[in-house]
C-alpha cells in the first residue's frame, strides 16, 4: 500500500438515514486520516473501488506511511433510532518489492 499506484478497497453497509464515517488510526490510536464522512438517506452497501475513495497508505497531511498495522474503523449512527454500530478491522500496509 505505501508503494506508489497501491490502493486498498474496501466495501461497508449501512441502514437508512444513517451517518458514516471511516477513519484510519495506527496501532497506538493516533488519527492517520478519514476515508468517508457522509449521510445516506437509504439502506444499502458501497464498494469502495474508486480512485477518490480508496485508500493509498497516505496520512491526511498526503506523507505516506510507514509500512505495519493499521486500524480502519467504520462508525454508522442512525437518526431515525439513534443507535451507533461502530466496527474496528486491521489494515497491514507495507512497500511491494519491485
Amino acid at each position: 500500500l505505501a508503494s506508489e499506484d497501491e490502493r486498498l478497497d474496501y466495501s461497508y453497509s449501512f441502514p437508512s438515514n444513517s451517518r458514516v464515517i471511516i477513519r484510519v488510526f495506527d496501532i497506538s490510536g493516533r488519527f492517520i486520516t478519514t476515508l468517508a464522512d457522509k449521510h445516506y438517506e437509504s439502506s444499502g452497501i458501497v464498494e469502495r473501488k474508486e480512485l477518490s475513495s480508496s485508500w493509498d497508505g497516505r496520512n491526511h497531511l498526503g506523507q505516506v506511511l510507514p509500512p505495519g498495522t493499521y486500524l480502519m474503523h467504520m462508525e454508522a449512527s442512525n437518526f431515525q433510532t439513534g443507535k451507533t454500530s461502530i466496527d474496528v478491522a486491521p489494515v497491514v500496509i507495507g512497500v511491494r518489492n519491485k
